[in-house]
């Protein structure tokens, strides 16, 4: 009876609601071990140009022993920027970003339950805009906004269907004029997002699909008509070292490397 009680709570876990994992670029996993410094460093192949190789951008990072991002620094051919990180109690407070023209900073405020609620990003002109986030309860965020200095205001409302594994996406830009855009999103058991469809006239809408692997990094990215034929295949290949973090991660268009970016790790 009681390993029965114990499977019913497991599937009741499983089945609830989850974080949905924030998606920039690409998923990668956290990383293991206790980092002190990464250098990385991007190359682009231009395949339609004989194959020419370009280094894009060379990233300093430095971790305090909890792998906290301390410090980091971007190089790329037009100049520099560097990151500085303040922490309070394990949140990250404040963002400092110095280049050769501007000093700007990132406050973050928090509510009770750690989540971010509010952004205020200023530069040597003052306040240039303001973020502002309300969060269910599961920490998952319902509603974004923006203010920017140029009366540019944006606005993200955000429905979810924890049942389904869905959640709808309203993202209004106004400007001159009023921009609505609506998306479709899907995802897993572990939050993150497997299917991204923009919500159009048409019902044939194309949409994106994403793949992942057991530790949670993006494997493939693939772009469908409506009808689900696929129109291109995005790929990732990744090397680990001995202690599990990714020190090469390659991107593939029709089986031919776009891109390449490595990691020199130094631990603790």
């Amino acid at each position: 009876m009681k390993t029965f009680s114990l499977l019913l709570l497991l599937a009741l876990i499983s089945c609830g609601p989850v974080k949905i994992k924030d998606f920039n670029d690409d998923y990668t996993q956290e990383l293991v071990g206790s980092v002190e410094t990464i250098t990385i460093q991007k190359h682009e192949y231009k395949f339609l140009k004989k194959d020419t190789i370009n280094l894009v951008t060379t990233s300093f990072l430095n971790y305090d022993k909890g792998n906290k991002l301390i410090s980091e620094k971007h190089q790329t051919a037009n100049g520099s920027r560097e990151t500085f990180f303040k922490y309070q109690e394990d949140l990250l407070i404040q963002k400092q970003i110095i280049s050769k023209n501007d000093t700007s900073s990132i406050v973050y405020k928090y509510d009770k339950e750690r989540n971010v609620t509010e952004e205020i990003a200023t530069n040597k002109n003052g306040i240039y805009n303001v973020k502002t986030v309300v969060f269910d309860k599961y920490h998952n965020p319902i509603e974004l906004h923006n203010q920017f200095k140029e009366k540019i205001k944006q606005s993200v409302f955000i429905d979810y269907d924890y049942k389904r594994k869905s959640f709808l996406s309203k993202s209004v830009l106004d400007t001159i004029a009023t921009l609505e855009i609506v998306t479709k999103n899907d995802f897993n058991k572990r939050g993150f997002i497997t299917k991204r469809q923009r919500i159009a006239s048409s019902s044939n809408a194309k949409y994106y699909s994403y793949e992942f692997d057991k530790k949670g990094n993006l494997t493939s990215k693939i772009y469908h008509k409506g009808d689900g034929t696929i129109i291109e295949i995005i790929t990732f290949k990744n090397t680990y070292d001995k202690v599990g973090n990714i020190i090469s991660r390659e991107r593939y268009l029709v089986n031919k490397m776009i891109d390449k970016t490595t990691y020199h790790i130094t631990y603790y």
